[in-house]
């Protein structure tokens, strides 16, 4: 068995209301990191996480699954827990020993109930937290309103760091807002200019994205204050500890079951989220 380092691991709590689709991005992940060599279905009774007799037949989660995966020489444990509230026993106990969570919310559906208790139990734990706004290829999908619907829930910083290109038939792939990059297609997707429309979005929330790195750091805050621009290095630095100490919330966007901007999540949760000493 390979040795990993503290700093090497990343223990992460996936967390939603039942439906967001939590249990299928638990499986992109598995599938982008090579641990998979085919995508299993919730509908199939072939996902990894969800392997219980009961789980199958329900086609829901009912016991909290750890399920690891590695990239970049780190390994990522993945707490997929139950979604509904009949379980939030199990919710609770990972929660207890995740360094962070991850928010699934469905783009169509929005902020739901379970979500609301889950992030007071979040609170409790002072855990730092990302969402990921699922199913942009569902008819309905839209990333604006459940942004909104976020920032009104919750008391929060919520930051987009990847935004979807389109939505429902028209959703090809997603702009990742940091490195202004933009990708289309499955997996790590190919890399593409950013499409007109998003341009001015991306100018916003890329100011966004620099106030919370600032923010998050003393030496960056007075710097910011001064009119001086941020090197990416310092960008990033201040970011990551903007989510350490939940003074922001970075939100990504894609599709599970697509498997678009689940590679781009990765990243993050790697380059961002807290290790365990930390």
């Amino acid at each position: 068995m390979k040795n990993y380092q503290t700093s090497q691991i990343r223990n992460l709590g996936v967390v939603a209301h039942g439906g967001a689709g939590k249990t299928s991005l638990v499986e992109a992940l598995l599938f982008n990191t090579g641990i998979l060599s085919r995508m299993g279905r919730v509908e199939d009774g072939t996902t990894t996480s969800d392997y219980h007799p009961e789980e199958i037949s329900r086609q829901i989660t009912v016991h909290t699954s750890i399920v690891p995966c590695e990239i970049n020489g780190v390994k990522v444990n993945l707490l997929d827990t139950p979604g509904f509230s009949d379980f939030i026993g199990e919710v609770k106990g990972a929660l207890r020993v995740s360094d962070s969570a991850m928010f699934v919310v469905s783009a169509v559906d929005g902020v739901e109930v379970q979500h609301e208790i889950i992030w007071d139990l979040a609170d409790e734990a002072n855990l730092p937290r990302i969402v990921f706004i699922n199913k942009m290829d569902r008819e309905n999908a839209d990333f604006n309103k459940v942004l909104n619907d976020l920032k009104t829930k919750f008391k929060a910083n919520f930051v987009p760091v990847q935004i979807p290109i389109g939505s429902f038939n028209s959703f090809t792939g997603v702009v990742d807002v940091i490195n202004e990059k933009a990708y289309t297609g499955e997996g790590k997707g190919k890399e593409t200019e950013i499409p007109g429309d998003l341009v001015d979005d991306i100018a916003s929330y890329k100011e966004q994205i620099i106030e919370a790195a600032a923010e998050g750091d003393d030496d960056l805050t007075l710097k910011f204050l001064e009119g001086e621009e941020l090197t990416p290095d310092e960008i990033k630095d201040g970011l990551k500890k903007s989510i350490k100490s939940g003074k922001a919330v970075m939100v990504l966007a894609g599709s599970a079951t697509k498997n678009i901007g689940v590679a781009q999540l990765l990243d993050v949760i790697v380059d961002y989220l807290p290790a365990p000493d930390e």
